[in-house]
């Protein structure tokens, strides 16, 4: 294990996880000489410069109206609609360097600067497009920040669910639930996992799935799915864990037929190599 991912587990094993912090340990395993202390000055830096602007605003629109217009007008983040699969947009040290990202990664740099400033935001896991809201005693305000920190009106959020579903569908609160740093962090990586499946990269797909699980022990699709990279990189005895593992916690899962014949298939592999 090396000392990205040491760090990473004992961090995973706390509560709360520190969102920035963990962000930047899933980039460190990529950009081993990373320096993660500067990358939180940079969004120390960040806050103290937007702070007299933001703090100009006469209340909570006010504020993240000047947030959103220091983040993306002034510093020019911006969402990377054009190469949206770059895993570099999954990196928050490429993100604050290069000034792009995607939803979510744009998402933990609205956080953690709008936090440092005393607003109180959290992130929205959103179906297939992460979400920020800002929460006061007047009520909830929803932001996309890959779309410029625009504030979203219900209409539009209800449009949106249209766009993805294909068919009209009404805003459950459930969709707009506030989610933690633990689980913003499992869906970053879940983002990288699907680009590197995508680009047969299995040691990377292999990493970013050993992470979830250490965010999410009991997350089952992962759990079954490395079974299934490990049996591919002929790893039989960490295969054949992972799908006992599986077997143990969902008897009934609509996977474990397909996992109880891997077990008995890993079974014989590795009574070979004994």
């Amino acid at each position: 294990m090396n000392d990205a991912r040491r760090e990473f587990a004992m961090l995973a094993a706390r509560e709360p996880v520190p969102l920035a912090r963990g962000a930047l340990l899933i980039a460190k395993e990529e950009y081993p000489d990373l320096d993660i202390e500067s990358y939180h000055d940079k969004l120390t830096a960040l806050a103290r410069e937007a702070e007299p602007i933001v703090h100009a605003g006469a209340d909570t629109v006010e504020r993240i109206q000047l947030l959103s217009h220091f983040l993306f007008e002034q510093k020019g983040f911006e969402g990377n609609a054009e190469n949206f699969g770059d895993p570099r947009n999954s990196f928050l040290n490429e993100v604050i360097n290069r000034r792009l990202g995607i939803p979510i990664t744009l998402s933990i740099i609205y956080l953690e600067v709008g936090r440092r400033l005393g607003i109180n935001l959290y992130g929205v896991s959103f179906p297939t497009h992460f979400l920020v809201k800002a929460v006061d005693e007047r009520g909830e305000l929803v932001i996309d920040p890959f779309a410029g920190g625009k504030i979203l009106a219900l209409d539009e959020i209800r449009a949106r669910l249209t766009q993805i579903y294909g068919q009209p569908v009404d805003v459950h609160p459930t969709m707009l639930k506030a989610v933690g740093a633990r689980h913003i962090l499992a869906r970053v990586l879940r983002n990288l996992k699907n680009i590197y499946v995508n680009a047969s990269d299995w040691n990377r797909a292999l990493a970013a799935l050993d992470r979830i699980l250490l965010l999410d022990p009991r997350a089952l699709e992962e759990l079954v799915e490395r079974g299934g990279l490990f049996e591919r990189l002929e790893c039989f005895k960490a295969a054949l864990d992972d799908f006992q593992s599986f077997l143990s916690q969902a008897p009934e899962h609509p996977a474990a037929e397909t996992a109880r014949e891997a077990v008995m298939r890993l079974v014989r592999q590795v009574a070979l190599i004994n």
